[in-house]
């Protein structure tokens, strides 16, 4: 049954409409998933270490002795902002001064000269050596081999420093950076009583060491202390990634609200077309449930396939996303989990619920006295009552996919704001074209030119029906 409607081509608007609408979900879905994902993998990176305990002041030695005899590693750093000096040159910097075996986790990255291929820095500076952020090495004019100077201190320039860990936008890291070592600070003179400075202990470890750690010195945190870890760290990374996620989600079930559409048409001239063939079942002795399982089955079967191609072509879709980003993302994604499928099979398969069940619902009303009176058993005109299924499933997604009930509120309610506004300014008293092009008049329209037909009878045909005399 399936296979000769398909032939008969009634059915292609409603595979094309899943397809695009599952589609347009699951890439979407897949592309969040990945970099999701990769955020998961990489969130130590973003912070330089599995732990990080920061401040305003100086820790105490009981901190710092507790993570070097907690079985974890452990590093130091100092973030503050200073002017370097170079010959008549001048900037102010972001210093960041480091123990040697910073970063814990992570990478840090140098160039031997500006422009120049970077590589991965083994350790952070030696003593007696900065690394200089290109735009500080161009402000200071301040090539590698040269000195500047850091408060009372001469520092040579061994590198440019292309990448670093843990790099956040806040006062300190607007200034661009330069970054010591951690045992050249106190012959600069910098650190003084009332000095701006930020204090950094790092750690790194198993998940359980980690886990220890964080409940052991949490309930110890005074003023201007602060833990960050893997779940905590960088929270404006995963808002902003959330975000984007939420937005391109809404955007592909606005191919989901016009797959609605698409699907409600084709559903109910599909019904048309298989009114009489259902009344000649109903006098052969098919019953309500036959015909109603009958049909369900069709079309359950055209969901599912409708709905693996829409997956395999979202999935597919994503690849090509992946690779068009490469550049902006630089760094590889892992393959996608399953979820981001089913999740298209769910839309997809709601879809095909809230808005093709209602007009098959009408064909195991169809009467048998159809076969002799055209006019009998027509399908309902009443179109809200039969689509308040399908419009309340999809004002449930669109909440669901935004993730906020106010936003959702939001997005529900301009969409039927835009609904309402083009039926009721589709009317057009004085011509009628207008009305024409409502959603609501195209739904209707079919069935009145049915039932019109069936209705008045062309005077003609009395005439053709009675035979010429003979001669």
């Amino acid at each position: 049954m399936l296979r000769r409607d398909w032939r008969a081509g009634e059915l292609g608007i409603l595979a094309a409409a899943l397809v695009i609408a599952v589609a347009a979900v699951t890439s979407v879905g897949f592309f969040a998933d990945r970099v999701s994902q990769a955020l998961e993998r990489d969130a130590h990176q973003l912070l330089g270490a599995d732990l990080v305990l920061a401040a305003d002041h100086p820790w105490s030695a009981r901190v710092a002795e507790r993570l070097r005899g907690g079985g974890v590693q452990s590093a130091e750093a100092l973030n503050f902002v200073s002017m370097a000096l170079k010959g008549g040159q001048s900037q102010l910097a972001g210093v960041k001064a480091v123990s040697e075996n910073y970063p814990l986790r992570g990478r840090l990255r140098i160039a031997p000269a500006p422009g120049a291929p970077d590589a991965v820095a083994e350790r952070g500076p030696a003593p007696g050596t900065v690394w200089l952020e290109e735009r500080l090495v161009s402000a200071l004019q301040a090539p590698i081999g040269s000195s500047i100077k850091l408060g009372k201190s001469e520092l040579q320039v061994a590198a440019v420093l292309t990448l670093e860990p843990e790099r956040t936008a806040n006062f300190f890291n607007i200034a661009p950076r330069l970054m010591m070592n951690l045992a050249d600070v106190p012959a600069t003179g910098l650190v003084q009583t009332g000095s701006r400075i930020s204090y950094y202990l790092y750690a790194a470890g198993t998940r359980e060491q980690i886990a220890g750690l964080a409940r052991e010195l949490e309930p110890t945190l005074g003023r201007g202390e602060r833990i960050d870890t893997l779940d905590s760290g960088r929270p404006d990374v995963r808002a902003s990634v959330e975000r984007a996620r939420r937005f391109l989600g809404l955007t592909a079930l606005l191919a989901a609200v016009l797959a609605s559409v698409a699907i409600a048409l084709g559903t109910r001239r599909f019904v048309e077309r298989h009114l009489d063939g259902c009344a000649v079942m109903r006098c052969l002795g098919a019953t309500q449930a036959r015909l109603l399982a009958l049909h369900a089955g069709e079309f359950t079967l055209l969901g599912v396939l409708a709905c693996a191609a829409g997956a395999l072509v979202g999935y597919g879709a994503q690849l090509a996303i992946g690779a068009a980003l490469t550049g902006l993302i630089r760094a590889e994604l892992p393959p996608p989990t399953p979820w981001p499928a089913l999740q298209g099979f769910l839309v997809g398969l709601v879809l095909l619920l809230g808005f093709a069940l209602p007009p098959l619902l009408q064909l195991k009303n169809v009467p048998a006295l159809r076969v002799i009176r055209r006019e009998a058993g027509a399908p309902k005109t009443n179109v809200w009552a039969a689509y308040g299924l399908g419009l309340a499933l999809l004002a449930a997604l669109l909440v669901w996919q935004a993730g906020d009930t106010r936003l959702g509120a939001y997005v529900v309610g301009g969409f039927a704001g835009a609904v309402l506004g083009h039926n009721i300014g589709g009317f057009d008293n004085a011509t009628g074209d207008a009305r024409r092009e409502t959603i609501y008049y195209r739904l209707h329209a079919t069935g009145h030119r049915e039932r019109w037909r069936d209705v008045v009878v062309d005077p003609l045909d009395e005439f053709r029906a009675v035979e010429p005399d003979q001669p």
